[in-house]
């Protein structure tokens, strides 16, 4: 029993965590539970094209609960960061191979971020990357554009240094119906928060966002993209406003907006060939 392999797996999201092995009862490793679960993994790859890296990982989930909570597999938990509304940041996962006994630390096989999850009726099938979205994304370089290339409140090369603290607008939602959130510090704000971010802690302590569609200064209501947990009446709540990426909303943000704007203002903006304009500068 003891030269048996242990898999064992960490998902993290902000400040929660949940841990997991693939055994008949929990396990205690330097002083953190392991849920015991049947869970299992694939094999791991490493390739040199890392979309074939990927990994699946399945657990017990059940689509209909049963009565009463005793009945849920430990991996519930887990399964209901995908539903009934989709997670807006990311789940890591870390899997890690100890032998039953072993006096040594686990050691790391793999790590990544969950990328989505696939349900049966009592089983949930997730499919994990070794990369980040996000870090595919970073550290792109400027583009010849008029407007801004610039990510908005983000610091280092392409970000604006904007301070997101000095234009969040905190409030308290006053009615809920549906996708459509009111709240009398949305009404008349200094910049519309159309494209913006609205912010919120669910009741499990995890902060939720979602992309603002649309905002009506004249009533505080604005929508957002898809719907979350808690999302009722008398929720303290924040909204932040996007930029649109142009010199007008640069100057109305900064009093030196030559210094920080992104954007190629003179670039011209009739077509070379159709209107028989130059793209020289001379």
């Amino acid at each position: 029993m003891f030269d048996d392999e242990l898999h064992l797996f960490i998902f993290r999201r902000q400040s929660i965590t949940l841990r997991y092995a693939a055994a008949d009862r929990d396990v205690v490793i330097a002083g953190n539970t392991y849920r015991g679960v049947p869970i299992e993994r694939d094999a791991i790859k490493q390739t040199v094209e890392k979309a074939k890296d990927k990994l699946k990982i399945r657990m017990p989930y059940l689509l209909t609960p049963v009565e009463p909570d005793e009945g849920w597999p430990a991996t519930q938990e887990l399964g209901n960061w995908w539903r009934p509304h989709i997670p807006s940041d990311e789940v890591s996962v870390v899997c890690l191979s100890t032998k039953y006994g072993s006096l040594d630390p686990p050691s790391v096989e793999w790590m990544g971020t969950v990328l989505g999850p696939a349900y049966g009726d009592a089983q949930m099938e997730i499919t994990c990357s070794p990369n980040s979205g996000r870090s595919d994304a970073a550290n792109q370089g400027p583009k010849w554009q008029r407007a801004c290339f610039k990510t908005v409140y983000s610091t280092g090369i392409r970000g604006c240094n904007l301070v997101e603290d000095d234009f969040k607008i905190l409030s308290v939602l006053t009615a809920v119906a549906g996708l459509t959130l009111t709240a009398s510090g949305f009404i008349n704000t200094p910049f519309s928060l159309q494209g913006g971010t609205f912010y919120w802690v669910t009741s499990t302590g995890i902060m939720e966002e979602r992309p603002i569609m649309a905002h009506d200064q004249a009533t505080g209501a604005i929508q957002i993209l898809w719907g979350g947990a808690d999302l009722d009446e008398d929720l303290m709540c924040v909204a932040v406003p996007n930029c649109p990426g142009t010199w007008a909303a640069c100057s109305a943000r900064r009093p030196d907006p030559e210094n920080h704007y992104g954007g190629a203002i003179y670039k011209p903006v009739r077509d070379p060939i159709v209107d028989g304009v130059s793209m020289s500068w001379g």
